[in-house]
This record gives structure tokens, sequence and C-alpha cells, in this order.
């Protein structure tokens, strides 16, 4: 017998950073190498409401690294991720958008947070635009990691009182860190992947992804998940650029915030 009721549980992870996302809504947009994990690790942190937005086919070969099984083979990215988060938690309330974003403006800006996994500069276009609406209350995060080991991780967020869009926290923070010798690692997280570092596992996708294992990808992952959890903790944490790595990427800084405008 399993009895969660909540006034006799005490959830285990309440004073992690990832209680953050505890009864908040969120928007996932890509469901890849980072989206498909992050999701999981949202869904498992308690989040009220989960809307998954990747219209991609899954294919055999993205198993080794994403979260996905052999059955999941043939559906879109955002239905079997649905699935799978949803038998992590049958009190757990999912949306799956068709395209690659929701069609309405509304319920992206009333959500708690969107995290960007997509990679895409048209989708950065798109949240500029939702940055700047006055009635945000969203916090605006995208994430990402290198081409070449899938070892770092960058956390790029904006809070809703900041004056600055996404795009403009990611070109700042690309400054000050390639300006910083002691980052060097980091400087590839800013540049076009060499050639053969990137890879375009299935006919059809538009934008390069990155090699690395499940391991790499679902720990890169974890640690953003938890930073970005201490963002919506606390309402005096700023916008700002996290860089991680990872022990086995051999780098001596596995963390670096950069704090960039204002507060939440």
């Amino acid at each position: 017998m399993s009895d969660e009721r909540n006034e006799v549980t005490t959830r285990r992870d309440q004073s992690r950073p990832v209680g953050g996302f505890l009864g908040k809504s969120v928007h996932i947009w890509g469901c890849g190498g980072l989206g498909s994990w992050i999701a999981e690790f949202v869904a498992r942190a308690g989040a009220a409401h989960i809307t998954l937005c990747d219209p991609g086919v899954i294919s055999g070969g993205l198993l080794v690294r994403q979260n996905y099984a052999e059955g999941d083979i043939g559906h879109t990215k955002a239905e079997a991720l649905a699935v799978r988060v949803q038998n992590i938690r049958d009190d757990l309330s999912v949306d799956v958008v068709a395209g690659a974003i929701p069609e309405s403006f509304t319920d992206c800006l009333e959500a708690d947070i969107i995290i960007d996994a997509t990679v895409s500069n048209a989708i950065t276009q798109v949240l500029d635009v939702l940055a700047a609406q006055p009635e945000r209350k969203s916090i605006i995060a995208q994430v990402a990691t290198d081409a070449a080991t899938g070892t770092l991780g960058l956390l790029n967020v904006c809070t809703p009182s900041s004056s600055l869009q996404p795009s403009a926290v990611d070109e700042l923070a690309g400054l000050a860190i390639n300006a910083d010798a002691d980052l060097e690692a980091f400087h590839k997280l800013w540049q076009e992947p060499g050639d053969g570092a990137e890879l375009i596992p299935t006919r059809g996708c538009s934008v390069p992804t990155f090699h690395g294992s499940a391991a790499d990808l679902a720990s890169v992952a974890a640690v953003l998940t938890s930073l970005l959890g201490k963002h919506m903790k606390s309402e005096t944490t700023p916008s700002g650029t996290h860089i991680i790595s990872l022990p086995h990427a051999g780098n001596s800084r596995p963390h670096v915030f950069l704090p960039l405008g204002g507060a939440a």
C-alpha cells in the first residue's frame, strides 16, 4: 500500500534546487538529447503541468542518447515523452503540441517557465518577441551542449523583470566568456562546429546536433535542471548565463555563472 497524501508525505527532494519546479507550469520546446531528459527530471520534481513541443519522429539511432525506448520508434518525440512522464506521475497534466512551438502566445506568457532545448535561431527570434511582452510572467531559459562531446552545458536565463531578450543574454555572455582565457574550454559553445564534430542523425534534420552518450547528456541535463531550479525558487536570482563541465571533460572550471540584467 502506498499512502501519498500530502498531509502525511514529505517529498525527499523538497530541500533540493529542483523543488523550484513543484506545482509549476513548464513548457519544454525541443525533446531531444537534453530536452527529453529535462522533461523527466521536471516531472519527477513535481511540476503540475508540462507542455511538450517537438514534431520530430523517433528513429532507432536516437535511442543511444535520448530518453526513449524501442516501442517509441515511429512516434513523435513529444507524443512518446508525454506517455513516459505520465507513466512516472499519473497526476501530471501534459499537453502535446503538434508543431515546434505552441500556436498561442497567451499560453506561453502564462507558463511559469519556458525551456528551449531546440538550439534554433528561429526559435530564439520567437522567444525575443515573447520576452518583450509586458504581461510575461514566464522565465525564459535556453539550454545547449557542445557538439564534440556532450560534456559541456550552457544555460541562458531571462527573468520576467529583465530588460534583456534571450538573444542579448547569449550574445553578451558569449562576448564575456570568449574574452576570458581561463574559460577557453567553453569558447566552443559559441563557435560553429568543426568538420566531423557536428552530426545530423536523421534525414530531414535541419539543425546539426551533437555527439555524446546517454550518460553524458543525462548528466548535463540534470545539472542544468538543478541550476534552473534555483532560479525558480528565488525571486532575487538575476538573469544570466551558466556554463558547466562534467568531471570527465577534464576542465578545471566545473561551473561559472555570469549575471546579466535585472533580478527576477
